[in-house]
């Protein structure tokens, strides 16, 4: 290593949630925050450990890739992962900062065994595997429980992304004498509210030109889709000449067979979508009628965020950290009623709802979330470690 490498304090990050094509919540926070916190700081000398070879657009410039095996995609592998691999990585690299954006770190008592003093930085975005206990399977449930709650405790700096989701961990695990910073989330892109001529063409190209309803997320328990769909489907019994669409923007990542039947009894009016991303999902939010958001909970919500800036009216449940999110720009309804939801989407068609003002608070509301301010965040942590 050149004597100028060698004087830079060393810093390394869990990157193998940079996934090219399918990056989700933490692979987005990831992302957005360390290409400028590298950007920014020539000065560290930057590591990034991932678990399998990653694709060139998912590397930064200026940064050290690790390929350390094995590829931690199973509750074994993980464990193999933070408390084998990643401790001779950091034993070999020198770190003095080890930050994980998902959370999970080797145990102090394993770093200690490997003679390591590396400070550790995580990154818990919310509790889902603690109160939703359905929303994954028992064995990958069991070892969050276990490792996050754990890496809540040992962290040398503890981060979140809302505020709600850092009264959780407080409560959770009894951490009230312990700062947790707010490193929060923001769009994806820089996106704009449309005018009705880019609205129509949008609905050309989405939804065969006909209105439409929004969701935005992977179709997981604890995003609640069912509800959506149920009220959406007796939405339609009561209005069937209505041309009003739901149109289903994500991924289908588990197995539900009764999300299948009422997507499915919903006939051509529900339209699965799949990913989407930039221009594309600019446009989505941008012309649909409304954001509809019905999930349990969220340590966030980016999709919040987004339809704000897109200048999109939003229906979102109230659990969770939604209410923190929209800030008085949605109109928020019990995730699990679904009488509630139906007759939401019944006040904002026959138009009770104050979608202008919904609007005007989204867009100002946007604008209170920037990456930045999460970086300089993260970056005042990590300063905090590294001073002597």
């Amino acid at each position: 290593m050149p004597a100028s490498q060698s004087l830079k304090p060393i810093i390394a990050v869990n990157a193998r949630w940079l996934l090219a094509g399918k990056l989700e919540g933490t692979g987005w926070h990831t992302r957005s925050i360390l290409w400028p916190l590298i950007a920014q700081h020539p000065e560290v000398n930057w590591h990034l450990f991932y678990d399998r070879k990653p694709h060139p657009s998912m590397v930064p410039k200026a940064v050290t890739v690790h390929v350390i095996t094995p590829p931690a995609r199973h509750p074994l592998l993980w464990e193999i992962w933070q408390e084998w691999s990643v401790p001779r990585a950091l034993k070999k690299v020198k770190a003095a900062i080890y930050w994980s954006p998902d959370g999970l770190l080797p145990s102090r008592k394993t770093l200690t065994k490997h003679g390591l003093s590396s400070q550790t930085m995580a990154t818990i975005h919310d509790l889902n595997f603690l109160h939703q206990t359905d929303n994954m399977p028992a064995r990958a449930a069991s070892y969050y429980r276990r490792v996050i709650a754990r890496s809540a405790r040992e962290a040398d700096a503890l981060l979140t992304v809302s505020e709600t989701s850092a009264l959780d961990l407080q409560a959770s695990y009894q951490l009230q004498g312990k700062a947790i910073s707010i490193t929060g989330n923001a769009p994806q892109a820089a996106f704009i509210p449309h005018s009705p001529a880019v609205k129509a063409d949008s609905r050309k190209r989405f939804s065969q030109g006909r209105p439409y309803l929004l969701f935005v997320g992977a179709f997981t328990p604890r995003k609640n889709v069912i509800t959506l769909v149920r009220a959406f489907n007796r939405w339609k019994d009561s209005r069937p000449a209505s041309q009003l669409a739901l149109l289903l923007v994500g991924q289908v990542l588990h197995k539900d067979k009764a999300l299948k039947d009422a997507i499915a009894a919903g006939g051509q009016d529900i339209i699965l979508h799949g990913r989407a991303e930039g221009d594309d999902l600019n446009g989505l939010y941008a012309a649909a009628e409304a954001f509809c958001f019905p999930s349990l909970m969220e340590g966030f919500g980016i999709p919040l965020v987004e339809a704000m800036a897109a200048g999109c009216p939003m229906i979102s449940s109230n659990s969770s950290c939604m209410p923190e999110i929209a800030g008085g720009a949605a109109h928020l309804v019990d995730p699990l009623d679904v009488a509630a939801w139906t007759a939401a989407i019944n006040e904002l068609i026959d138009g009770q709802l104050p979608v202008d003002e919904m609007v005007e608070k989204g867009l100002i509301r946007a604008q209170s979330f920037q990456w930045q301010q999460s970086v300089d965040s993260l970056w005042s942590r990590m300063e905090d470690l590294l001073s002597p």
